[in-house]
C-alpha cells in the first residue's frame, strides 16, 4: 500500500518557492558576509604591516637626518682641536684671535647651509614675537621703543622663531609716574 501523497495547493507552492529563494539569498549573504570579514581581517593586517613599517621608516630618518647634521659638525670639531693645539705654541694673542674668527665663521657658515637665520632686532621697534626686553634704559623720544642693543642673539628657522632675541630696549621717563614707559610705535 502506498501513501497517497496529499495536494499542495497553489499557494503552498508559492510560499515554498519564495522560502527557497529566500534559503538560497540567506546562504549568499552568508558567503558574502565571510569574505568582506576575512578581507577586513586582511586589511587590518595590512594597517598594522603599514603603521609599524611607517613608524620604522620615520624613526631611520630621524636617525639619518641626525647624522646629515653630524657629519659637518666632525670638520669643525677639527678645526676646533687645531685651533686648541695652536693656542699650547701661539706666542702672539692674535694668532689665537685669528683661530677663533675662522672657527666662527666656519660654525656660523655650516648654521646658514642648515637653514638657521639670526634675527635681525637692532634698531627697530621692539616686536614681541622676534624679541624678548629683558633691560630698558632712558633714551630721547624719538628711540622710545626701539632695540638699542641684543644682550642674545634670537635664532629661526625655517621662518620660525627657534629662540627670540633677548635685547635692552629705549623708553621714555613719564612725567606722572618717574617711571621709565616705553612709547607706543
Amino acid at each position: 500500500m502506498s501513501d497517497p501523497k496529499p495536494e499542495i495547493g497553489p499557494e503552498l507552492e508559492e510560499k515554498l518557492a519564495e522560502l527557497a529563494i529566500l534559503q538560497q539569498a540567506v546562504a549568499e549573504a552568508k558567503q558574502r558576509t565571510a569574505e568582506y570579514y576575512d578581507q577586513l581581517l586582511r586589511l587590518k593586517a595590512e594597517f598594522e604591516n603599514y603603521r609599524k613599517r611607517t613608524e620604522k621608516e620615520k624613526a631611520d630618518s630621524r636617525l639619518w637626518g641626525k647624522q646629515d647634521v653630524l657629519m659637518p659638525l666632525l670638520g669643525l670639531v677639527d678645526i676646533f682641536e687645531q685651533a686648541l693645539a695652536q693656542t699650547q705654541s701661539a706666542t702672539d694673542i692674535k694668532q689665537v684671535l685669528t683661530g677663533l674668527e675662522i672657527l666662527h665663521k666656519n660654525f656660523a657658515g655650516f648654521l646658514r647651509a642648515e637653514g638657521l637665520q639670526v634675527l635681525d632686532v637692532i634698531g627697530k621697534p621692539l616686536d614681541p614675537h622676534t624679541a624678548e626686553a629683558v633691560e630698558r634704559v632712558e633714551t630721547p623720544p624719538e628711540q622710545a621703543g626701539q632695540v638699542l642693543a641684543e644682550l642674545q642673539k634670537g635664532y629661526a628657522f625655517q621662518g620660525r622663531i627657534l629662540r627670540p632675541s633677548r635685547v635692552r630696549v629705549g623708553v621714555t621717563k613719564s612725567a606722572e609716574n618717574e617711571e621709565p614707559t616705553a612709547a607706543a610705535s
